[in-house]
């Protein structure tokens, strides 16, 4: 049963769920969610997203956020050298995930893979923004990660907030980990990326949206779930993100920057790298 002091509404394609925010700031939460949906999603017409898509291969002045969102996803993109990569929106295309989710259907056309990344061809320069023609952006996962943290801020000095997958808390919370187990988190965030939510079938075949920049297709990785935890939600779910399309290294490469990380593979097998080991604390053991 969920606790009766949580709140919940749908956005971003995902549910949302509030720990210890009053009915204004849940209000205020709702209200933000519901506008950065309408500025970056790849759904809506009128979104900021399809206006500067729209107008890749000329310069283009975007908003103050949109800007900011995009600053985070290039950053990230340079940390994992192209490893996560704001420029596969047509490649999700051309996998199948061309409408929102639960509007996904088979419809036989066979996927084909998409444009490779191309992250390094976008200027951004303040508000002013080139994209290289035919290059589709695609911000979901910072948008997503970065309004949960904000959404933290809305809420005040104790509290937390859970969006698909991506949880930031402020005074403690139990986690339920992928494929059993509890972490209990006092502060910062966790996300997980996985192939077992943003899924669907393309003329029989499984696709998923983790895209593998340089092949423009959904990536073939030894992991299921990589479960990240970082100061902030934008940052876990990029750590996540690059944990699982790094594949076998994953778990060396967040390492070697100091990431908590738990990796769960097909058969469900359970790892966790030295960083998980050292900084986060056990609530529960589970047999998995």
């Amino acid at each position: 049963m969920r606790n009766p002091g949580t709140k919940l509404f749908q956005a971003m394609g995902c549910e949302v769920v509030l720990g210890g925010a009053s009915a204004d700031a849940a209000c205020a939460v709702e209200q933000l969610f519901r506008k950065r949906d309408q500025t970056f999603s790849r759904f809506i017409a009128e979104s900021e997203l399809n206006r500067v898509n729209a107008s890749a291969g000329r310069p283009v002045r975007v908003s103050h956020e949109f800007a900011a969102m995009l600053r985070v996803a290039l950053e990230a993109a340079a940390e994992s050298d192209g490893v996560v990569d704001p420029t596969l929106g047509a490649a999700l295309a051309a996998a199948g995930y061309d409408a929102d989710f639960p509007l996904l259907r088979d419809d036989g056309r066979v996927p084909a893979a998409g444009l490779v990344g191309r992250w390094r061809g976008v200027g951004l320069i303040g508000r002013h923004l080139f994209v290289p023609a035919g290059v589709q952006l695609d911000l979901n996962g910072v948008v997503k990660g970065a309004t949960v943290d904000d959404a933290l801020v809305l809420i005040g000095e104790q509290g937390w907030v859970s969006a698909g997958g991506d949880l930031a808390t402020r005074g403690g919370v139990v986690v339920s980990l992928p494929h059993g187990g509890t972490v209990r988190l006092d502060r910062g965030a966790l996300a997980t990326s996985g192939t077992d939510r943003r899924r669907w079938i393309r003329s029989g075949r499984v696709q998923h949206h983790l895209i593998d920049p340089g092949t423009g297709m959904p990536a073939h990785s030894g992991w299921r779930y990589v479960t990240a935890c970082a100061a902030t939600c934008v940052g876990a779910d990029v750590a996540a993100k690059v944990g699982f399309l790094q594949g076998a290294s994953g778990p060396e490469w967040l390492d070697a920057r100091g990431i908590p990380a738990r990796f769960v593979t097909p058969r469900g097998n359970v790892l966790v790298n030295d960083s998980w080991r050292r900084r986060l604390e056990r609530e529960e053991s589970v047999c998995i």
